[in-house]
């Protein structure tokens, strides 16, 4: 193989390295995943779209009257995982789920209140959108 041959493989090497890699980037939850919370004593919902390897940890505080909450699941994250942690008004833990696509689920019972929700998004790639209803 000539010099110049394998200078020219050296740098189609170099920069298929670096295309693969473009997308590799550590990325938390920003503006351009149009991130949107509603937070009523109605219902909670959380959505953010064009997750590109996304590591964040989130928090919130939801006023649930009820001992128990109807869990919608409707995110798709084709790499990496999002898990959804509810705590009850007193600490408890009263769900704990991957977020999935099509999923309809429920707490477990607990003491109503303000209620903790933590989402934990790690490497996710795709859309997370999932809401709570207080269910008597």
């Amino acid at each position: 193989m000539s010099r110049r041959r394998g200078r020219q493989l050296l740098g189609l090497c170099a920069v298929g390295l670096v295309l693969g890699c473009a997308d590799s980037i550590v990325r938390l939850l920003g503006p351009e995943n149009n991130p949107q919370t509603v937070n009523t004593a109605e219902r909670f919902q959380f959505s953010a779209t064009d997750l590109r390897n996304v590591n964040e940890r989130l928090e919130w505080v939801w006023p649930n009257s009820a001992p128990q909450a109807a869990v919608r699941h409707d995110s798709f994250l084709h790499h990496g995982y999002g898990v959804l942690v509810v705590l009850d008004a007193v600490g408890q833990v009263v769900d704990s789920t991957l977020l999935e696509l099509n999923l309809d689920t429920e707490t477990r019972a607990g003491t109503p209140g303000n209620w903790t929700l933590i989402l934990v998004l790690a490497s996710a790639r795709g859309r997370a959108d999932f809401t709570l209803t207080p269910k008597p």
